[in-house]
């Protein structure tokens, strides 16, 4: 075998190894765009989110009603979700 041939495979194969090993590490971090992180309502963060509407709250409160009443119809679901056709905001009811 040629001394190129030799080289050109021995290019391949750590190829081969950095495309895996990347793989791996890859693999055993979270992805962070899927993670959903809960925000206490009462908290200066919570706070700020529902205020950022604001005359639009009482529409807000018409669409929790509507959502609490959707939730008690239907036991399987936790949580229901919609977003409020005035501002765009996500209005969320959970159990």
């Amino acid at each position: 075998m040629s001394n190129f041939a030799h080289r050109r495979r021995d290019l391949l194969r750590s190829a081969g190894v950095w495309v895996g090993a990347a793989a791996v590490f890859a693999g055993t971090r979270s992805a962070g765009a899927w993670q959903i992180e809960e925000i206490a309502p009462e908290s200066s963060l919570g706070l700020a989110y529902a205020r950022r509407c604001g005359s639009a709250a009482s529409d807000h409160a018409a669409l929790v009603a509507q959502l609490k009443g959707q939730l008690a119809l239907d036991p399987a679901k936790s949580s229901l979700a919609m977003k409020c056709p005035l501002c765009g905001c996500s209005v969320i009811v959970s159990r």
